[in-house]
């Protein structure tokens, strides 16, 4: 289901669907992708995911987890994978050195990544804002990964 070759979002309990539809779309947009759902995310099927990801569900690789950690046990035996998470040792996006086809842990809108697999993960990156709250959207956050991948992929920069 999954190579090697390409990015995979990890979305780590999602509360939205809308937001789960949203990085499907992200994903595609970027293909090849994939996407990884875990524990109460909502999975295609449903009519709030189908409509948000304008059909890219049927086009993007996915696979559900019952965990995130469960899910990251299984990613990184081929792949770097990478929290997007605002921690003290955080690397800013595009300054962050990593593989193409790493995968990116997303955590949930309120409760942020889970501690566990925030440990699991091999490296942190911080999208750095300028703004008071210091947060950004969970599909917003996929939708500036993706671009620098892109960015990445389209000026043949292997890092920053």
């Amino acid at each position: 289901m999954f190579t090697e070759d390409y990015p995979l979002f990890v979305l780590d309990s999602l509360r939205s669907a809308f937001n789960v539809g949203s990085v499907f779309r992200t994903a595609e947009s970027v293909s090849p992708a994939g996407v990884i759902l875990t524990g109460i995310s909502a999975r295609p099927g449903g009519r709030k995911v189908g409509r948000t990801s304008r059909g890219t569900h049927g086009i993007v690789p996915w696979r559900w987890f019952r965990s995130a950690a469960e899910a990251v046990e299984y990613i990184r035996l081929n792949r770097m994978v990478i929290a997007a998470e605002n921690t003290p040792d955080a690397v800013p996006l595009h300054l962050a050195d990593f593989p193409l086809n790493s995968a990116f842990v997303l955590g949930n809108e309120a409760d942020g990544i889970s501690p566990e697999v925030l440990d699991m993960c091999q490296m942190k990156v911080v999208i750095p804002q300028s703004g008071v709250r210091g947060c950004i959207n969970v599909s917003s956050t996929a939708a500036m990964i993706a671009w620098e991948i892109q960015r990445r992929r389209l000026t043949g920069e292997k890092h920053a």
